[in-house]
């Protein structure tokens, strides 16, 4: 090889060597270059995550060249890439919160230049305010439950993800004394309680925590007592007569307002009262005997349900006892005196008498009446006796007249 040639090849040898060694080499900012880091937002909930990008001028006031190198780091989350290249003076990563509250300082490096730190809130720290809601305010005083609802916004007012709520009470139990936020914002606990209780909400710890209460109420049950009013057993009455139903809201200084009662006579029908305010009575006819169990369920102004009942036996309806006798007929003419045991506390309202003759029948008040039958034959005479209360009784037999 002449001494031109190999020289020539040793130079071709040597820019090579050099080239590929600059290429290995990471490419950073030069020196006094600014880099500045911009997110689209400041809070993030746990796991979740945002682009991250880093701005790099140089001195003169230009984007560094594209492809250098910016490095990023963080105290709290990930990133996706950590090292990022340059295009026009950006790199951008994925940044990752992690699993724990706090706020993250975000910084980024190439060469000599670091960034300021860029502080994303993550998890309880960038709760902004919790409200608290409940499914229902009030519960019976025997035991209740309702869902405790606390709604997390950040320091926009936007719905906060991922945040660890803690929830207390000062009386009852929670079925969760911790609850993370869903997507709306809202985490959900169960308060079960037979007393008045507060409970708190709480995102964060020490002065910094953001917290909402909201106070429940235990309150008795509506109670409404049901008697018969119209027969002399409490739990009878009979079929075929109007029953009358006392009702009396019980517990006034207690409760709130009835605003609508419905009493349900254990035959398949009911009656709707409205509100009930005092003592109101209604009536009701069983058609039928047998053991009937009389429900009213009443609602109070504040949506409490009370249920109260009654066991009632329906029996046959009395029946008045009649015997008649007829006196020796005298030309015809026959005189009908009647005996009926009727209930205490009412009277005769009409006896119907039926002579058996075709002639109308006749109505009397008393039990005593005369007949005149105008031919010698054997007669069926029937009696009905009605009292005042309603109350029936049947008499029939026969009698003969020989001659008139």
């Amino acid at each position: 090889m002449s001494r031109l040639t190999r020289s020539a090849f040793l130079g071709t040898l040597l820019a090579v060597a050099t080239s590929s060694a600059c290429d290995k080499v990471p490419l950073m900012a030069p020196t006094n270059s600014t880099i500045r880091l911009v997110s689209a937002v400041g809070v993030l909930p746990l796991t979740g995550s945002t682009n991250i990008t880093a701005v790099v001028i140089e001195a003169a006031g230009t984007p560094v060249q594209n492809g250098t190198v910016v490095s990023f780091t963080a105290a709290l989350g990930t990133f996706e890439p950590r090292e990022a290249r340059t295009t026009n003076g950006q790199a951008t990563v994925k940044y990752t919160a992690g699993n724990t509250s706090g706020k993250d300082a975000i910084s980024a490096f190439s060469g000599g230049s670091k960034s300021e730190n860029l502080e994303i809130l993550v998890g309880a720290a960038g709760a902004g305010a919790v409200t608290v809601r409940a499914t229902q305010t009030i519960v019976p005083s025997y035991g209740g439950a309702t869902t405790i609802i606390a709604t997390v916004v950040d320091t926009g007012g936007n719905p906060l993800k991922n945040a660890p709520v803690a929830f207390a009470t000062t009386a009852g139990s929670l079925t969760a004394s911790t609850a993370f936020s869903n997507d709306g914002g809202e985490a959900r606990t169960e308060l079960q309680t037979n007393v008045d209780a507060t409970v708190t909400a709480s995102v964060g710890a020490g002065t910094a925590a953001q917290k909402g209460e909201i106070k429940i109420t235990a309150r008795d049950l509506p109670v409404v007592s049901i008697a018969v009013v119209n027969s002399a057993a409490p739990n009878m009455t009979e079929a075929g007569i109007p029953t009358i139903f006392s009702l009396k809201h019980e517990n006034v200084a207690t409760g709130s307002a009835i605003r609508n009662a419905v009493i349900n006579f254990g035959d398949g029908a009911s009656t709707n009262l409205g509100p009930l305010t005092g003592t109101v009575s209604t009536p009701h006819e069983y058609a039928r005997t047998g053991f009937f169990t009389v429900t009213v369920t009443a609602t109070d102004a504040v949506g409490l349900t009370g249920v109260s009942s009654l066991a009632l036996q329906v029996t046959d309806r009395y029946t008045i006892p009649v015997t008649v006798t007829g006196g020796a007929p005298s030309g015809g003419v026959v005189t009908f005196n009647a005996t009926a045991t009727l209930r205490t506390n009412t009277s005769i309202r009409s006896v119907q008498w039926d002579f058996g003759d075709g002639t109308a029948p006749q109505v009397t008040s008393g039990l005593l009446t005369t007949h005149r039958y105008t031919s010698a034959n054997t007669f069926r005479v029937r009696v009905r006796v009605v009292a005042n209360n309603g109350d029936e009784g049947f008499w029939e037999g026969d009698i003969r007249i020989i001659s008139v």
